[in-house]
């Protein structure tokens, strides 16, 4: 397994049934084996972004790309098992009923032999120290390993980039510390490229090498270098900030009031 490399180049998407833009002129460069906080406000098209890169996004009878997005030069829909996905919601992504047919299922998706599949299910579980039984029911498990078992899942098909959009959003304290240290050695073992979106940023600041933070409208980029050490997402005055922008909305003098028969 190799780290994957990413590279955008302006580029951007529209859901098909929306005017505006989700993400629209991004540049980006991720090298080999990086590992990035991928940070902004509500809106400004981080997990379209990890969707994109998932290669999950769909044609484009769902929605409009403009620009270029690739990793390891292909465009995200043409390739399979490169890049794994991990949502924030741990009780819509078991699929199976077992722990085993769960982890195997993106392998048996992408052709690999019986024999190998099992090998890396039981890898991958040992990695993300998930240790329960191949037959123990995924409705059984709790929040945080929940969430290691579908890392496990996708990291039984070796990825080459790892993709956790908000993993901890729905843990425990307890939980998110499971996740968090099992990622960290995901990434330290296969040697991973890593994005991860996050709001708990804390947690993740001693793992990684970059942080990057979208615009408003995904429409401008601003990195802070340096291996670990980016600074809090809210530090800084507004005109500082990079996807700071005119308020869209101002009130003055406001009254709200429920009024009987008016709506």
């Amino acid at each position: 397994m190799t780290g994957a490399r990413v590279a955008a180049r302006g580029w951007g998407w529209r859901y098909a049934t929306r005017h505006a833009w989700a993400a629209r002129g991004l540049d980006l460069d991720i090298a080999p084996g990086e590992r990035i906080l991928l940070s902004g406000l509500s809106g400004s098209g981080k997990s379209t972004l990890l969707h994109a890169l998932a290669g999950v996004l769909g044609g484009d009878d769902e929605g409009e790309q403009e620009g270029s997005l690739a990793v390891d030069g292909i465009d995200p829909r043409n390739v399979r098992g490169r890049a794994g996905l991990v949502l924030q919601d741990p009780d819509t992504q078991a699929i199976m009923h077992r722990v085993g047919d769960d982890v195997a299922f993106g392998c048996e998706n992408l052709g690999i032999p019986r024999e190998e599949t099992w090998r890396r299910v039981s890898s991958a579980l040992a990695l993300v120290g998930l240790e329960v039984s191949l037959d123990r029911s995924t409705s059984a498990l709790s929040g945080g390993q929940k969430q290691r078992l579908a890392l496990a899942g996708a990291l039984a098909m070796q990825p080459g980039l790892l993709l956790l959009d908000e993993p901890t959003a729905n843990l425990d304290p307890a939980g998110v510390i499971e996740v968090r240290d099992a990622v960290a050695r995901v990434v330290e073992a296969t040697g991973a490229t890593l994005i991860v979106v996050e709001h708990r940023a804390d947690v993740w600041r001693d793992m990684i090498d970059r942080e990057v933070r979208l615009g408003a409208a995904g429409t401008t980029t601003a990195d802070f270098g340096g291996t670990r050490s980016a600074g809090p997402e809210t530090s800084g005055s507004a005109a500082e900030m990079p996807y700071a922008s005119a308020p869209l909305l101002e009130a003055r003098g406001l009254t709200v009031a429920r009024v009987r028969g008016r709506v």
